[in-house]
């Protein structure tokens, strides 16, 4: 079945168009359960910085009611068709168009349901507009990311998904369509990723006797990855559903019983944890945030516990990287779990886009080995 996709914003008659077809060497997307992330390429030339754009993780489905919205109502996203006459919108004004039943699951099987395949194509949608593309786009290595808790068992699969052609609508022109070929699709650890990343940033590749912890807070699920040099130790790889997203959810108990089920108000309480604010406005009353701070405490002991019981002692451990969208607040969870191992711990500089960021350089040496 076709996989098509309807831009819902108007043509940009100023766009420079490539007539021509593209071929772009390496891409990274990371679907996440709170963002999706996706790299276009390097600023500048080949040693600048691996540019990475996102929107929303949400796609819901479109009603008959709705599928005529049209261009005139100004919404940056796509319309995209998984499943046969069952549409998704995708983009970053998704707020606008969902109800309350359109809340983030987080389930084991995530990267095997429409919503996932909605998300990636909507991204492969993005990629093609960044590089203004008017022909076929293909891209010889595309590196994906699940949590450890599902890739060993879905990566294959999801692979079989990504490779080979997907039809979506041409960014200049939504009357017509243009393909894009994934020619080599590898999905890998999210943490590795982020490893991949501070890599790039701190000097040569990591020395073989290395120890690295890379403790990734996601929207969704927790996942400690450890390594030797760049290679990791799965027996002490391992992965919770208890991620930002969950200390959220705490939060919005704590205000209302029933408010997580609210996705606008779950985004607005999750941005005011990632950004550190003080405040954060529910139903018109400002609540002080660190008021909720014992409450988030008892989410991420849980889930620092729980990485502990997995990994045993941390003392062979030569740095210990913190990474994902709720970095900065495992961070505060782990001085005050683990202060005999602060000085170990590092936080990403970007934590939200570094493991995309590494499946882009992943991306890049793997299509020059070709």
């Amino acid at each position: 079945m076709q996989n098509l996709l309807t831009p819902l914003w108007p043509p940009d008659l100023n766009l420079k168009k490539s007539s021509h077809p593209i071929t772009l060497p390496a891409i990274g997307v990371d679907v996440g359960f709170f963002s999706t992330k996706f790299s276009i390429g390097r600023h500048g030339n080949r040693g600048g910085d691996i540019e990475v754009r996102q929107f929303p993780s949400l796609a819901p489905r479109i009603s008959t009611a709705l599928k005529e919205v049209s261009a005139k109502d100004g919404l940056q996203g796509v319309l995209i068709e998984v499943e046969e006459g069952v549409r998704h919108f995708v983009g970053k004004d998704v707020f606008h168009l969902i109800g309350t039943s359109n809340s983030r699951a987080v389930t084991p099987d995530y990267c095997l349901t429409a919503d996932y395949r909605a998300l990636f194509l909507g991204a492969l949608f993005h990629i093609a507009r960044e590089h203004e593309a008017d022909s076929d786009l293909l891209i010889k290595v595309l590196i994906a990311g699940l949590p450890l808790s599902t890739v060993y068992t879905h990566s294959k699969g999801l692979e079989v998904f990504i490779k080979g052609p997907h039809t979506i609508p041409n960014p200049a022109d939504p009357s017509r369509t243009i393909r894009v070929t994934v020619e080599r699709p590898m999905v890998i650890a999210q943490p590795q990723g982020a490893l991949i990343a501070h890599g790039i940033g701190n000097g040569p590749a990591v020395p073989g006797d290395f120890n690295t912890l890379v403790l990734d807070m996601g929207g969704g699920t927790f996942d400690w990855f450890v390594a030797k040099g760049v290679k990791p130790n799965r027996a002490l790889c391992g992965a919770t559903s208890i991620g930002a997203l969950a200390c959220a959810a705490a939060i919005c108990d704590e205000i209302k019983p029933g408010l997580k089920d609210n996705p606008d108000i779950m985004a607005r309480v999750d941005r005011a944890l990632r950004d550190e604010d003080e405040f954060v406005t529910v139903t018109g009353i400002k609540y002080e945030m660190r008021k909720f701070e014992p409450i988030i405490h008892r989410v991420l002991d849980d889930a620092i516990e729980q990485m502990r019981k997995s990994v045993g002692s941390l003392d062979s451990m030569d740095k210990i990287l913190v990474t994902g969208g709720g970095a900065r607040m495992l961070k505060k969870a782990l001085d005050v779990a683990l202060p005999e191992y602060s000085r170990l711990i590092h936080v990403d500089d970007e934590p939200v886009a570094s493991n995309v960021r590494g499946f882009h350089a992943l991306a890049e040496y793997q299509s020059e080995r070709r």
